[in-house]
């Protein structure tokens, strides 16, 4: 028998000048990023992608966004091309697919353009997936902006603004700024934050907002949704704890 408690936020895409983000914010063990329990973290530091059910051109923006993402971590983080089933919560790969349910088998809700499903043990990432809504299109620049938005939360990383920082100018805010054509300097030092050690860091980052709760036990698997609607876009993040 599962037991599930859902967390629900939206926010609306808005037109914002780029400025400085406040801190980042983690993707934590007990599943709420304003905690001081363990940051969530790939060990080894590295992540299989498998984009093969895309067609060509949508591979070359996924290449794209993961080289915005290789070249300031580095030697921190690698990624490499690896071999699964779209949708498979627990093989290892993540896959990038369209797919007409999103990876928990739960139609996408009105407006919803990417869902990404990431599954842990401990602090240990062991699965992320991306799929998008074939509904909806995006053009390239949307495609490829949403896939690296994802793709810092395969990597570890939560919304800029979700403990009370403005996140202003962040890829990965909840408000995704027209224009942002690679991670800011506020996601890449989320990210090295996260892999800047061998073993893995517990503590919330200097200058990051920590409304702590009380950790709560279990595998969890979190749902990271990027909404549209309207001519807007929106982050809804949706979070499930088995």
């Amino acid at each position: 028998m599962t037991f599930a408690r859902m967390l629900l936020a939206t926010a609306v895409l808005l037109a914002a000048s780029a400025g400085d983000a406040n801190a980042f914010n983690l993707l934590r063990s007990n599943g709420d990023p304003c905690s001081t329990a363990s940051n969530l973290r790939w060990d080894p530091a590295r992540v299989s992608i498998d984009d093969s059910a895309l067609d060509s051109e949508e591979r070359n923006l996924v290449d794209e966004a993961v080289d915005a993402w290789r070249g300031p971590l580095g030697s921190r983080f690698t990624f490499r091309s690896g071999s699964g089933d779209v949708c498979d919560l627990d093989d290892g790969i993540t896959s990038i697919a369209f797919t007409d349910v999103d990876c928990q088998g739960v139609p996408y809700g009105q407006g919803i353009l990417a869902i990404t499903v990431s599954t842990w043990r401990g602090n240990r990432l062991v699965d992320a997936d991306i799929s998008f809504n074939p509904r909806i299109n995006l053009s390239r620049a949307q495609f490829r902006q949403v896939a690296m938005h994802e793709l810092g939360h395969v990597i570890g990383l939560d919304h800029s603004d979700s403990c009370g920082d403005s996140g202003e100018g962040t890829l990965m805010n909840s408000r995704l700024v027209a224009g942002i054509t690679e991670p800011q300097a506020d996601d890449i030092a989320g990210a090295r934050f996260i892999y800047g050690g061998g073993g893995g860091d517990v503590g919330v980052p200097e200058g990051a907002n920590a409304c702590a709760v009380a950790p709560s036990a279990g595998p969890q698997v979190p749902v990271w949704a990027l909404v549209g609607g309207l001519g807007l876009l929106a982050l809804r993040l949706r979070r499930s704890q088995k």
